[in-house]
């Protein structure tokens, strides 16, 4: 089986901006499977992009502005992030997600969005998030299991 990077990014300091960074942290704590590595980026998007330009699957974990209810998931698969038009939805996008994408042929894997309450200077989650915190983290989980089983039959 190929290894499996889970790559939460986002900054702490910046309210629910950091659910990518928190959810990865957990999963880390969950998962034992040899196949899958747990990075955290935070905003440090010229780390993040050393340490996956060698892998062959990736799914970012990141808050995404997509027009959804708060907490709420969308996936996209990397290959098609550029129909997103390099992305208003992350601001952790152009740099780090345009990369993914050029990469498209060599790096497979998925965005996980999940969509903020709010982002501004504050350091934790908002109550909003927090409240949902056990169910953002289920479905982020199985999400990742879903996508694991489907792209690897």
């Amino acid at each position: 089986m190929e290894k499996i990077i889970v790559l939460g990014i986002g900054n702490r300091l910046m309210m629910d901006d950091g659910i990518g960074i928190y959810l990865v942290e957990q999963l880390s704590k969950l998962n034992n499977s040899p196949h899958m590595s747990f990075l955290i980026g935070e905003s440090d998007i010229d780390y993040c992009i050393s340490q996956i330009m060698n892998a062959t699957y990736v799914i970012v974990v990141d808050a995404v502005l997509s027009n959804t209810n708060p907490g709420d998931l969308t996936v996209y698969p990397l290959a098609n992030l550029h129909e997103h038009q390099f992305l208003d939805i992350s601001v952790h996008n152009f740099h780090l997600l345009q990369s993914l994408y050029q990469q498209k042929e060599s790096i497979k894997g998925y965005l996980i969005g999940i969509e903020p309450y709010e982002i501004t200077f504050h350091n934790g989650l908002s109550k909003t998030l927090s409240e949902r915190w056990n169910s953002i983290l289920q479905d982020v989980s199985q999400t990742i299991d879903s996508i694991i089983e489907h792209s690897f039959q």
